[in-house]
């Protein structure tokens, strides 16, 4: 089979944007050989257990939770457009930069405010009082406004413009908990509002971005909402593991053998259509599941684990799996990553040593 390069979506691509593609793309055929699986964390090095860093930290040493408990950075910073503001952009980018520099990624997510009120809702991105979509599209009551939030986005990209991104827009929806999602616009119009967005940023001078698509679950309505090829570099997914407090043998058993084949379906398709296969938004509230590092995080990662259910191994493995981030609050399941003290840091320093997983 053969392999593209490049940045499929945007033919101008930066230099470091088409050299990105390529490294997530040798790192994805890395599944048949040396394998290795970059792993990343949402607001890593900018919030943790106990601690948040604002612009009054600039010129700090990077810090994350992971590397204090296990010696590892994340490989892959995570950050929601929305969440970054006067208080810690500078700070943001300096990390960023700081990333890029010691061959990490940046992944961007965009969890985009409901600006369409219908005097019901509290204009969240949670806010599905009215259909958001519909009225966003060309020819829509708040066009504008929404051409406006591009704009913004634009101004940050390219900022950034030497430094690729992973875009990870209107995410999670194959479920309707976002204004974005299933039961909240039509098939027609979400494909619109995604096409629109990415012609929209590359017609405005952005060509750092890989575009990621990342449903909440690969079933047969994972492609049902799908931009198309080229549209799209990065097949994702977005799946969380809810600990149940009885028969957790049992749910562990049999979810497990479900999530490795999901996983196997994602990897075989992004063969079929020459695209990176990732996990880009993963976990497991207060990381409760026992041996959840080596049993659920790591195992759908690793070949040895894929050849227990199908001798036709696709050529292409995950090429980078996120953490959802650790909260510095208070909350006992407000984190979704090690940090110094949990109980299962052993258990993550055991996936670490089978030498698949890496960090900075």
């Amino acid at each position: 089979m053969t392999h593209s390069l490049w940045a499929q979506v945007d033919s101008e691509a930066t230099p470091e944007t088409k050299a990105l593609y390529q490294k997530l793309q040798s790192i994805s055929l890395s599944f048949r050989d040396q394998q290795k699986v970059l792993i990343g964390q949402q607001n890593a090095f900018n919030e943790g257990r106990g601690w948040v860093k604002h612009n009054n930290k600039i010129g700090t040493p990077l810090e994350s939770d992971m590397e204090k408990a296990s010696g590892i950075h994340p490989a892959v910073y995570g950050v929601d457009f929305p969440e970054i503001g006067g208080w810690n952009k500078k700070l943001i980018v300096e990390n960023i930069r700081e990333v890029h520099k010691r061959g990490g990624i940046f992944t961007l997510s965009w969890h985009m405010p409901a600006f369409v009120n219908d005097g019901k809702g509290d204009g969240s991105f949670y806010d599905t009082t009215t259909k958001v979509v519909k009225h966003i599209l060309p020819g829509g009551s708040h066009h504008e406004i929404f051409v406006k939030k591009l704009d913004e986005f634009v101004l940050f990209a390219n900022e950034l413009k030497n430094i690729p991104i992973v875009f990870r827009p209107y995410h999670e929806q194959t479920g309707s908990w976002f204004w974005w999602g299933d039961k909240h616009c039509s098939r027609v119009e979400y494909i619109k509002l995604w096409q629109f967005t990415v012609d929209y940023f590359k017609s405005h001078g952005v060509h750092n971005l890989l575009y990621a698509y990342s449903p909440s679950h690969i079933n047969k309505k994972y492609f049902e909402k799908y931009p198309g090829d080229n549209y799209v570099d990065i097949l994702g997914v977005d799946v969380y593991f809810k600990t149940f407090l009885k028969d957790i043998p049992d749910f562990g058993f049999n979810r497990l053998s479900e999530w490795k084949n999901d996983v196997l379906s994602l990897m075989r398709e992004a063969d079929k259509r020459n695209k990176i296969p990732a996990i880009t938004e993963i976990g497991n509230a207060g990381v409760k599941i026992e041996n959840f590092w080596t049993d659920f995080f790591g195992a759908p990662l690793e070949r040895q684990e894929i050849e227990q259910i199908t001798n036709d191994l696709p050529e292409r493995g995950i090429a980078y799996i996120m953490l959802w981030g650790n909260g510095n609050n208070e909350d006992p399941e407000g984190f979704f990553g090690t940090f110094p003290g949990h109980k299962q840091n052993q258990n993550f320093k055991s996936l670490l040593s089978k030498g698949i997983v890496e960090g900075l």
